[in-house]
């Protein structure tokens, strides 16, 4: 390339013109080259994030799957302490020996992964099946057990089950204790145990989900989460930033996997591809991110309300369909949706203005969101229409539910110098008595948040 606009017959000469490049010529072979490279480390980049995106997802999928699986080979070794439960609730004050140990027999046939069951009357336990084995542990005082005490008295304190361990087993192996606190009348009665098999339960859940392409670690002794011990596979995996965690919900806390990679794909190669994308990098990158961004942004639209930022009919009609699909599955659970009516909305509206509406529906979204456990579904119906869903619900709990969603939906809410109120008239359906799908809940729900409203209104 000439950049002169000759070549000097002798370059000692000073009367011979020499080469000059121009000031502007430099900047737009820099401006160029910078573009270019610009371009090129995008296309590099975006590649490199694709990568990892592809492997986050899987990993996330196979990790979901895996959850999925470990609860489902939980729930069923330990759903049976349930209807054992339920009988030494009733029958506490006249126990037959021979009656509970036919329904410990009884229910060790039908477990999966159980080593053995045990009911302990106060803090000694009095009955276990097998029997064979286990004849040392008839008897036995907690209190009297440094080893076990700890644990046994924290899942009374917390009124809860929990599973601790996995623990060595002095019939040999490794084992997971579930207890079950009993509580008569609020005062504590005794204790339900059962010994898993951990080794057992593991392997029958992982043995479909394992993968060569993936390794596998999982912590959380005696349900710790990340503060417990690493009991399944390397521990270097928690500490690799390349690992995706996944949280799995065990009685009385959590388990924590990571999930890894085992053939990572060698990112030094997409250096060679500079050469031939750097002329496309720029275009196809913004338009990959474009893409990408406007992706993100319509399936935020598609599954939440705008204004409030609560699920929109549509994502909660997803999760309120998995949730009663669960439900036909375990009939003895009850689920509650509630149907809640803004009183005084359009009065707002009308005197005030969309904006102070638009206020008000904010404010009492964030408020019952607030009311509600955290693992309940709040959604906007429509309007000034909202519903909560939630499972495992107690019957006995609802008007207390219920007032304290009306507290706080009433309370006063400012809005630049005014203060604005609205009220809340609302309905209750019971799932499965009531129906068993979202819209004959709704049905319900709405009829009886009419029936509130007109009572309410003639006070």
């Amino acid at each position: 390339m000439i950049f002169g606009m000759g070549t000097p017959e002798n370059p000692s000469d000073p009367d011979v013109p020499g080469l000059r490049i121009p000031l502007s010529h430099w900047l737009i072979a820099a401006a160029v080259s910078l573009t270019v490279i610009i371009a090129g480390t995008l296309v590099v980049e975006l590649q490199a994030r694709e990568i990892e995106t592809r492997r986050n997802v899987d990993l996330l999928i196979h990790g979901s799957s895996l959850r999925a699986s470990l609860s489902r080979e939980l729930n069923r070794a330990l759903y049976l302490m349930n209807g054992l439960r339920s009988y030494l609730t009733v029958r506490h004050d006249n126990l037959q020996r021979s009656e509970v140990e036919a329904i410990l027999e009884g229910l060790y046939r039908e477990s999966h992964h159980v080593r053995n069951f045990a009911v302990a009357v106060g803090y000694r336990l009095t009955y276990i099946y097998p029997v064979q084995g286990n004849e040392k542990a008839i008897g036995l005082n907690y209190p009297d057990l440094p080893d076990q005490w700890p644990a046994v008295k924290l899942a009374i304190d917390r009124e809860q089950p929990i599973l601790v361990g996995p623990v060595k087993l002095v019939q040999g192996g490794s084992g997971l204790i579930y207890r079950v606190p009993i509580f008569i009348d609020g005062r504590y009665w005794g204790l339900l145990s059962s010994v898993l098999d951990s080794r057992s339960l593991l392997d029958s859940a992982l043995e479909d989900s394992t993968s060569s392409r993936i390794a596998l670690a999982i912590r959380g002794k005696d349900s710790k989460g990340m503060r417990g011990d690493v009991f399944w596979g390397e521990a270097t995996l928690f500490d690799s930033k390349d690992a995706q965690l996944v949280d799995v919900d065990v009685p009385g806390g959590k388990w924590v996997m990571a999930l890894q990679l085992t053939d990572m794909p060698d990112l030094r190669a997409l250096w060679l591809m500079r050469g031939l994308v750097w002329l496309l990098a720029l275009t196809l990158g913004w338009s990959a991110l474009a893409l990408l961004t406007q992706r993100a942004t319509l399936t935020r639209q598609a599954m939440f309300d705008p204004l409030t930022g609560l699920p929109n009919r549509l994502l909660a009609d997803d999760r309120i369909s998995l949730a009663l699909a669960g439900l036909r599955r375990d009939p003895k659970r009850t689920c509650l949706l509630l149907f809640i009516d803004l009183d005084g909305f359009k009065l707002i509206n009308d005197r005030f203005g969309h904006k102070a509406g638009d206020a008000a529906l904010q404010s009492a979204a964030a408020r019952v969101e607030d009311a509600v456990r955290e693992n309940d579904t709040v959604s906007r119906w429509g309007g000034d229409e909202f519903i909560v869903f939630m499972e495992n619900a107690e019957r006995s709990n609802i008007n207390e539910i219920i007032t304290k969603i009306r507290r706080v939906v009433e309370m006063p809410i400012s809005f630049d110098t005014k203060e604005l109120r609205v009220g809340a008239s609302i309905g209750a359906a019971y799932a499965p008595e009531d129906g068993d799908t979202l819209d004959k809940l709704v049905r319900v729900a709405d009829a009886r948040m009419y029936a509130d409203k007109a009572a309410r209104s003639g006070k």
